[in-house]
C-alpha cells in the first residue's frame, strides 16, 4: 500500500502488495534457482533436503500472500520429488521412507504461510492505523491554532484512533489464534515431538513427549537444558547425530538405544532460528525381534557344530558377547556340584581373571538368589541395577566384595537351562561397561537360547553315553567272541578225544559179534547190537557237535561241483530204508531224471538229507508215509521231503533252526539229539548257495524243502 508523507510525496511499506504477474514470475525463478542449488550440492545435502526451497516459499508468502505461499510449497514438493526421490526425473508415488521428511516440510510451510499471513493481514491493518493516526495528528498540529473551531472534529478523531486501538486489539487476538492453531498442528503429530532453541533449551513439547518425560522428571522442562536434564546422552550417539544436524544445518536420521535398553529411530530437523526440532519413535519390538532372530540363528549353528557339550557351551557364550553382555557365563548341574563350564568376555584376559575367581569361591548350593537359585527354582531372575547392597549379600568375604565392586557390574539376567522339563543349567548375562540395563522383555530370549543350549547339552550328553555304550559293546562283543573261540576249540578238541574209543567200542563189538574171542549167545548178539547202536549215535551227536563247531568258527570247507541229483538220492536207500522198516513206515521216492544235474558239495548234500529224513523218521508215528520228490526249473533245483507226523505249530517254524533246540513234537515219547541237525543243514545249505525252508501243519505234517542252483549252462528247451 501507498501513503503521503507531510510534504505530499507517496511512499511503499514493506506491505504493499506486488502485482501477480510478478510474484508468479519472480516464484517461478525462485523455484528454478533452488532446484539447480539442490542439484548443484546434492553430494553434500541429505536426499529430499529442503534447504534451497525455505527463502523461495518464505518469500512467495510474504510478497504474495498465502496463496502464493501455498502454491510454492506444493511446487517444492514436486521439484524436490523430480529432481531427488528415485526414480529421478519422474513424478514417482512417494515411499514411506521419502514420506515423512516431505510431510513435514508440507506441514511446516503451512503453518509458515498461516503464520506469515496472519502477521501481514494485522501488519497491514496496523500500519494503516498508524498512517491515519499520523494524519490525523499531522493535522492536529496544523489545526492547532483553529483547536476550539475544530473540537467537534477533534472529538471524531479521538474516536477513530479508539477504533484504530480496538482493531489491533482484534488483529493481536487473531495472531494468538493463529499461534494456537500452528501449536494444534503439531500437537497431532502421534509421535514424540520437541523443539529446542539455539542454546538446546525445550521451546516446545507435545503431549506424547510430555508423558513419557513426567515418568522421568517430576518437574517441567520448559525452559530447561537438554543435556543438564538428561547428561547420560552426553558422548553417546543421540549428542554425536543431534550436535552434528545442528552444526551442519542438515537433517538427520538414525537409531540408538539407551541406556535403559529402548531402542529408538530419531529424525532431527535444524530451524530457521538455529534451534532443532526433534521427532522420535520407539523400535525397541522391532529391534529385539530382529536380535532374536540373529542370535538364535548364530546359537543354533554353534550349538550343531559339536557334539562335546563343553565346547558347545564355550562358543554360546563367546556368541553372546558383548552385544547381549559383556559377561556371559555358564553352569551346569553336576554330580560334584554347580560348576561353571563356560565363561565369555571381550578381554581374553578378564577371562582367565573369571576362572581364577570361580574356583576360589565357587557357586554355593544354597545360595538365596543368583545361579543357585535359579538352578533350584527354574525361575529367572532379573536385576536390572545391580547395588552394593546385592553385591554385600552374594560376597562370601572382604577380600570377594571389593573384587566384585572392582567389576563394575551394573545389570544382571539369570534364566535357566531346561531340557524336557528339567533344569540342567544356568546360563548368566552380566552387563558391566557397556551400561546396559536388563529388564523383562530381555528374558524371553535369554530363556530360548538357554532352552537351545540345554537341549544341545542333553544330545551331547547322550552322544557320549551312546560312544560309551558302544565301546562297552564292542568290548563285550570281543569278550564273546573270544569265549565264542575257546568253546570252538574245546568243542573241536573234545569231539577227537570222545570219537577215539568210540571207534574201538564199536572194532571191539564187530569182533566179539564175528566170534573171534569164542563162541556168543543170542542174548549176547543183542547186547552188542544195543552197544553198537548206542555207539552210532553218541558218534553221531559227536560229529553234529563237529560239525557245528567248525561252521560257527568258519572253517568248514565246501567242494561245490556239478553233482548228480539221481545218484545222491539213490545212495541214501542203503542208509534209510531200514530205520523206516523199523518204523513200519512207507517210503516214497518220486523217480528222478538221471541227468538232472545240481551245484552242490556231495557229501553235505547226502548230509543235509540224511539229517532231514532221519528227522522226519523220529517224529512219524508207525504206520506214517514219507516222501522225497525232486522239483526242477530252469534255475533251482528243489528236494522236497514230507512227512505225515504231528506237524510244528506255526510260532516254532523259524525256531527250530536254531542250535541246540528241540520242538517237543510228540507228548507220548522222548526225543533224542542234540537239537544241532536242522541247524547244521542250513548252514551247510547256506556254505553250498542254496537254502532250507519249512512248512507245518498241526496233526497233518511237515514239509522240508532244500533249494540249490543248478549249473549256469542249462538248455532251456530240455532243462538239462
Amino acid at each position: 500500500m501507498s501513503l503521503n508523507d507531510s510534504d505530499g510525496r507517496r511512499r511503499d511499506v514493506p506491505f504493499d502488495r506486488r502485482p501477480a504477474p510478478l510474484v508468479y514470475g519472480a516464484l517461478i525463478l525462485g523455484l528454478a534457482a533452488a532446484g539447480l542449488v539442490t542439484l548443484l550440492l546434492e553430494d553434500m545435502l541429505q536426499r529430499t533436503n529442503f534447504t534451497a526451497f525455505w527463502p523461495v516459499v518464505t518469500g512467495a508468502a510474504w510478497f504474495g500472500g498465502p496463496l502464493a505461499g501455498v502454491v510454492a510449497s506444493i511446487l517444492s514438493v514436486l521439484v524436490v520429488n523430480y529432481i531427488m526421490v528415485a526414480p529421478i526425473g519422474s513424478l514417482s508415488i512417494i515411499s514411506a521412507a521419502d514420506l515423512l521428511p516431505l510431510a513435514m516440510f508440507l506441514s511446516m510451510t503451512l503453518v509458515i504461510n498461516a503464520l506469515v499471513g496472519a502477521a501481514r493481514k494485522a501488519g497491514e491493518r496496523a500500519v494503516a492505523a498508524v498512517a491515519e493516526a499520523e494524519e490525523h495528528a499531522q493535522r492536529l498540529d496544523a489545526q492547532a491554532t483553529q483547536m476550539a473551531l475544530q473540537l467537534e472534529e477533534s472529538q471524531t478523531l479521538s474516536e477513530e484512533l479508539e477504533q484504530a486501538t480496538e482493531e489491533l486489539e482484534e488483529r493481536s487476538s487473531v495472531a494468538e489464534t493463529a499461534d494456537r492453531f500452528s501449536r494444534s498442528i503439531v500437537q497431532s503429530i502421534t509421535d514424540p515431538f520437541v523443539v529446542y532453541d539455539a542454546a538446546w533449551r525445550f521451546q516446545f513439547i507435545n503431549a506424547e513427549a510430555q508423558a513419557l518425560f513426567e515418568r522421568t522428571r517430576q518437574r517441567d522442562l520448559q525452559g530447561q537444558v537438554l543435556w543438564e536434564e538428561y547428561p547420560d546422552l552426553i558422548g553417546g550417539p543421540f549428542e554425536v547425530h543431534m550436535r552434528r544436524a545442528a552444526e551442519e544445518r542438515v537433517p538427520a536420521s538414525f537409531e540408538a538405544r539407551s541406556e535403559s535398553g529402548t531402542w529408538t529411530a530419531t529424525h532431527c530437523y535444524p530451524l530457521a532460528d538455529g534451534g532443532m526440532a526433534v521427532q522420535w519413535r520407539d523400535i525397541s519390538e522391532r529391534k529385539r525381534s530382529d536380535e532374536a532372530e540373529r542370535y538364535l540363528s548364530l546359537a543354533t549353528t554353534a550349538l550343531a557344530s559339536s557334539l562335546d557339550s563343553g565346547e558347545t557351551l564355550a562358543r554360546l557364550a563367546a556368541i553372546v558377547v558383548p552385544e547381549l553382555g559383556d559377561w556371559c557365563s555358564v553352569h551346569l548341574q553336576t554330580e560334584r556340584g554347580i560348576e561353571q563350564v563356560a565363561v565369555a568376555h571381550v578381554d581374553a584376559s578378564k577371562i582367565e581373571f573369571a576362572r581364577a575367581l570361580n574356583k576360589k569361591y565357587p557357586t554355593r548350593g544354597d545360595a538365596p538368589t543368583g545361579a543357585a537359585n535359579v538352578m533350584r527354582t527354574g525361575v529367572p531372575e532379573v536385576y536390572t541395577d545391580v547395588t552394593d547392597e546385592m553385591l554385600q549379600m552374594g560376597a562370601l568375604d572382604e577380600e570377594h566384595l571389593q573384587i566384585l565392586r572392582t567389576l563394575g557390574l551394573r545389570s544382571a539376567l539369570v534364566v535357566p537351562l531346561t531340557a524336557r522339563s528339567t533344569v540342567i543349567g544356568v546360563l548368566t548375562l552380566v552387563a558391566a561397561e557397556s551400561g546396559r540395563r536388563y529388564t523383562q522383555a530381555d528374558v524371553p530370549l535369554a530363556l530360548e537360547i538357554g532352552r537351545r543350549a540345554a537341549l544341545a547339552v542333553e544330545n551331547a550328553r547322550h552322544h557320549e553315553s551312546a560312544l560309551e555304550a558302544k565301546a562297552h559293546a564292542e568290548q563285550m562283543q570281543m569278550q564273546a567272541e573270544s569265549a565264542n573261540i575257546a568253546k570252538t576249540q574245546f568243542l573241536t578238541s573234545m569231539s577227537h578225544e570222545l570219537r577215539t574209543p568210540l571207534n574201538a567200542i564199536a572194532g571191539y563189538a564187530d569182533l566179539m559179534s564175528l566170534g573171534i574171542h569164542g563162541p556168543t549167545t543170542e542174548a549176547q548178539l543183542e547186547d552188542l547190537e544195543r552197544i553198537k547202536r548206542n555207539q552210532r549215535h553218541l558218534l553221531g551227536i559227536i560229529n553234529d557237535i563237529l560239525n557245528f563247531a567248525r561252521l560257527d568258527a568258519g572253517r568248514m570247507e565246501f567242494q561245490v561241483v556239478d553233482v548228480s541229483a539221481f545218484e545222491v538220492v539213490d545212495e541214501l536207500h542203503p542208509m534209510i530204508r531200514p530205520q523206516m522198516a523199523g518204523r513200519d513206515l512207507q517210503f516214497d521216492v518220486v523217480p528222478i531224471d538221471p541227468t538232472l544235474v545240481v551245484r552242490a558239495d556231495r557229501e553235505k548234500l547226502r548230509q543235509v538229507l540224511i539229517n532231514l529224513l532221519s528227522n522226519a523218521i523220529k517224529f512219524t508215528e508207525p504206520g506214517g508215509r514219507i516222501s522225497l520228490n525232486c522239483f526242477a526249473d530252469t534255475h533251482v533245483v528243489e528236494f522236497i521231503i514230507r512227512d505225515t507226523g504231528i506237524g510244528i505249530v506255526p510260532e516254532k517254524l523259524e525256531s527250530i533252526f536254531e542250535p541246540f533246540v528241540q520242538i517237543d513234537r510228540s507228548l507220548a515219547q522222548p526225543v533224542e539229539g542234540t537239537g544241532l541237525g536242522l541247524a547244521i543243514s542250513r548252514e551247510m545249505l547256506n556254505g553250498m548257495g542254496g537254502s532250507l525252508r519249512a512248512s507245518s501243519e498241526v496233526g497233518v505234517g511237515s514239509t522240508f524243502t532244500v533249494t540249490l542252483a543248478r549249473p549256469s549252462s542249462i538248455d532251456p528247451s530240455t532243462g538239462n
